[in-house]
Order: structure tokens, then sequence, then C-alpha cells
């Protein structure tokens, strides 16, 4: 299984998610970013291309 690292900014940590519990969301200026929830906590991150092929989604 790949995970999707993500930087948890309240403990200052890296938390890495696995991708099947990622969402990809499209931010209002059209920049793709993963949404996901961990132990309560919502993480948020910004992907560029590599990740975003990885999760099976395409730049625009």
């Amino acid at each position: 299984m790949v995970n999707l690292k993500f930087f948890n900014v309240k403990t200052k940590e890296s938390v890495e998610v696995p991708d099947d519990q990622v969402t990809v969301v499209t931010t209002k200026n059209g920049r793709k970013a993963a949404k996901a929830e961990v132990n309560g906590m919502k993480l948020f991150k910004f992907l560029g291309n590599e990740d975003l092929q990885r999760l099976g989604q395409t730049a625009q």
C-alpha cells in the first residue's frame, strides 16, 4: 500500500496516510489538493503532478 505524506501543523510532525483515505479536491483557483483526517485532525496538502498521477488524477 502506498502512503501520501502530510505535515501536521498542530503536532509539528510528518504523517503518512494511506491513499484510500485521501480525498482529492480542487480549490477555488483551480489547484488540486488532498484532504484527509487522522485521529480527529484534518490534514490538507497541495499536490504536485507526481502525487496527482499516483492518485489517478490529471493536472490541469
